[in-house]
């Protein structure tokens, strides 16, 4: 197979992030937990736009219902586990990035073992409980949570330091599920929330301004809005 040199793939970056925050963004490691609807569009952007190395993280297996929005899913891959899968894909777009697939569901007893060795942490989850974890775990760690979350029409995207609780501290009070589970999620909308997600992300690891820790972009596709929300 034909090599692609590092200068030629990434050359379409170079104008927006420059040769340091590329040669940055290559030595960074994130996290991607849940390879589903938002994790498999991070994943795929994360790998094409040069990061070092991912750890995937899904215990979770392809259904049919998937394929309508899931990019990782196939009708060939249909009951394969998705942390396996998005591995397999990574290797395909890009062979300079360092992959590992962890086929677990993230728990408070694997939590901080997974997030060893990562700078950022993508939170693709579907359950606040899952999320609260993910938090403080990363707190631990000193390590940025990248949250998304999408149903129906509408998504969200907000940059959690490690320092900061004011998200985690509104999910304490609210229920485990999220309003997907009445909304569903269409076929477009969990790639446009993680194009933000992997933009906040790519941001805060080449130095850029990111998102204030106090604040949430809510995205309305219906009627076309993002607004900034402070918390």
């Amino acid at each position: 197979m034909k090599s692609i040199m590092p200068n030629s793939r990434y050359e379409k970056n170079i104008g927006t992030i420059g040769i340091d925050g590329q040669s940055k963004l290559s030595g960074c490691c994130a996290a991607v937990i849940g390879c589903g609807g938002l994790g498999g569009s991070i994943i795929e952007l994360l790998a094409r736009a040069g990061i070092g190395g991912l750890i995937v993280v899904d215990g979770d297996v392809f259904s049919e219902s998937n394929l309508n929005r899931q990019l990782l899913c196939t009708e060939d891959n249909i009951g394969q586990n998705k942390s396996e899968a998005a591995a397999r894909r990574v290797a395909q777009v890009n062979s300079n990035v360092k992959v590992k697939s962890v086929a677990l569901f993230l728990n408070e007893e694997n939590a901080h073992e997974i997030l060893s060795g990562c700078d950022i942490v993508f939170d693709a989850l579907d359950n606040i409980r899952s999320r609260l974890i993910l938090c403080g775990a990363a707190r631990v760690r000193n390590i940025p949570v990248v949250h998304g979350a999408v149903a129906g029409w509408y998504g969200q995207v907000s940059v959690i330091t490690p320092d900061n609780r004011l998200l985690p501290d509104i999910w304490e009070k609210q229920s485990n599920e999220g309003i997907e589970t009445d909304l569903g999620v269409p076929t477009f909308a969990p790639t446009i929330i993680a194009s933000l997600q992997v933009s906040e992300g790519i941001k805060h690891l080449i130095g850029k301004n990111t998102l204030s820790c106090n604040s949430l972009l809510y995205v309305d596709m219906l009627e076309n809005r993002i607004d900034r929300i402070n918390l």
